[in-house]
């Protein structure tokens, strides 16, 4: 009965096995000498929520947001679409006066994020104090994203299709004003006509410059808007002037946008170039392929213990003790965020990293057991190549803000507790309370880079988060009954945290390490078993 139960449960630790890293189940890390472990893990990560930190009305608010949050707007403006702010610039040039904020409307988006995870680790146990060991992850990504785009409060529309007649009037008229004042201050440079019909014309080849800039955009005010009738009323004021220095020929009206944005246009606005300049990747749903992580080269060793030494016809002593210390090194394997997918998470962060950690496990009787860990992590600069911009300001221009800058991803902190209470000699339920924390990383240009202020990266990068789990391990290490194996299930949210980007988690893990004696006595009695 207990071979048929193991092969069911190793059998559903292999069916689930496409669900990876870190969040990995732990114990003991440390083998007899001689001895190879197998480990095959799979971890489910899903979040479509973050814990949240923004500035509102002068105060800092602090609660869970929907993943998508940075991507919703009431009023579709410059905070999604920073180049925006170029073209209400060229309004503003153009009417003469400031003007309201455009706005395209308003969206609502909804994404959420999920990974699988599927680390390979092996470990050998050099001596009874001393384990090495690699692991390898692969992993798959996926972005689900969906967006709803309405044109409430919409101020701005598609640029007519008359515009480019428009501006080739002013253009002609400017041409003819050009030929007045060279006549007029050839003449008499000093005379009042000579001065007024020059600033007349400054004023006319400014206002056909800036339409011109902002045309680039394809986008324009609507009829009716504010924006609409200061340059309705700039034109008018405009075409008297001209008319008053023999002039005729200055447009009457200026075409302005009679066509709201579809949905269709304003996702052309993410992924085509030549409007706002993002440049960007579509947004739909996205999902990677498998891909390598970050491998991990790591060694354990056994600092102190007691009651570990035991013969196997003597019973367990009441209290097991071990202490030990560990060192792993991150290698960059893995690939980083792509600058141009807005919904990417990389496989990895394409960087060394060095953690130090430290361990316990405690055994009370044959009921009770508790592990625990502390890590400390030290990530070394990279050269990455990032969109400079603030969290919220998610559609960037691709130029000047794509660059290549050196970042600095900053040292973390992990604590882990397990505390574990045995059922039966083989079963046991397992508890497991995660606390990592994150300090903040640091940017800075390369090269002498000229353009954004890459430190604005910085913002939301710091990370603390909570996680409270459970699960059930299946072990026969200790029983000695069958091949030593060890399956595992556990389920863990993070429950709180704090940054601003920090993702709010559920993880679902599946497990199977599998043993082999390779030399000594437990050669032996791996091939008895």
């Amino acid at each position: 009965m207990k071979v048929r139960t193991i092969k069911q449960l190793a059998f559903l630790a292999l069916f689930i096995a496409p669900l990876g890293l870190g969040g990995q189940e732990f114990s003991d890390p440390l083998l007899a000498a001689g001895k190879l472990r197998i480990e095959i893990s799979s971890l489910f990560h899903f979040a479509d929520q973050r814990f949240g930190r923004r500035m509102e009305g002068g105060a800092i608010i602090e609660e869970d947001e929907p993943l998508g949050f940075d991507f919703s707007d009431t009023a579709v403006g410059s905070r999604l679409f920073p180049a925006l702010e170029d073209l209400e610039s060229d309004l503003a040039t153009a009417v003469g006066a400031a003007v309201t904020p455009l706005v395209l409307g308003r969206t609502r988006a909804v994404l959420t994020k999920d990974a699988v995870w599927l680390p390979i680790r092996l470990d050998v146990g050099v001596f009874d104090w001393l384990t090495v060991g690699t692991t390898v992850p692969f992993s798959r990504r996926r972005a689900e994203f969906a967006t709803s785009f309405q044109t409430d409060g919409a101020n701005v529309g598609s640029l007519p299709a008359t515009a480019g007649d428009f501006l080739g009037s002013v253009s002609a008229a400017n041409n003819a004003l050009s030929v007045i004042v060279t006549t007029l201050c050839t003449s008499n440079p000093s005379s009042p006509e000579c001065s007024q019909a020059s600033v007349l014309l400054a004023e006319g080849q400014a206002f056909h410059g800036a339409l011109t800039d902002g045309a680039d955009y394809g986008l324009f005010p609507l009829e009716g808007s504010v924006t609409g009738d200061a340059l309705q009323s700039r034109t008018t004021s405009l075409l008297n002037a001209y008319q008053a220095v023999g002039v005729p020929s200055f447009p009457t009206a200026i075409p302005l946008a009679t066509e709201l944005l579809s949905e269709a246009t304003y996702l052309d606005l993410v992924t085509n170039p030549a409007l706002l300049g993002v440049g960007g990747d579509s947004l739909k749903t996205w999902r990677s392929p498998w891909e390598l992580g970050d491998v991990e080269i790591h060694a354990y060793a056994r600092l102190w213990g007691i009651g570990l030494e035991t013969d196997p016809n003597e019973p367990r002593p009441a209290i097991r003790l071990e202490i030990g210390a560990g060192a792993l090194i991150r290698i960059g394997t893995g690939r980083t965020d792509s600058p141009r997918n807005f919904i990417d998470t990389g496989s990895g962060d394409g960087q060394y990293d060095f953690e130090l950690s430290g361990f316990g496990t405690l055994s009370v009787g044959r009921r009770v057991g508790v592990v625990a860990e502390v890590r400390y992590g030290i990530q070394r600069p990279v050269d990455v190549l990032r969109r400079i911009k603030a969290p919220d300001r998610i559609f960037a221009p691709l130029d000047p803000a794509e660059q290549v800058v050196r970042w600095n991803p900053g040292d973390y902190m992990q604590i882990r507790v397990s505390p574990r209470f045995y059922l039966t000699e083989e079963v046991a339920v397992a508890f497991d309370l995660r606390y990592f924390r994150k300090k903040s990383d640091r940017y800075s240009s390369v090269g002498g880079a000229v353009g954004p202020d890459p430190t604005v990266l910085e913002l939301e990068t710091k990370e603390r988060s909570l996680g409270v789990g459970v699960g059930v391990v299946f072990s026969t290490v200790q029983s000695g009954l069958g091949r030593p194996l060890e399956v595992r299930f556990l389920v863990q949210e993070a429950v709180s945290g704090s940054g601003g980007a920090t993702p709010k988690t559920w993880r679902l893990e599946v497990g199977l390490r599998l043993f082999w004696g390779l030399w000594g006595q437990d050669q032996a009695e791996g091939r008895e078993n």
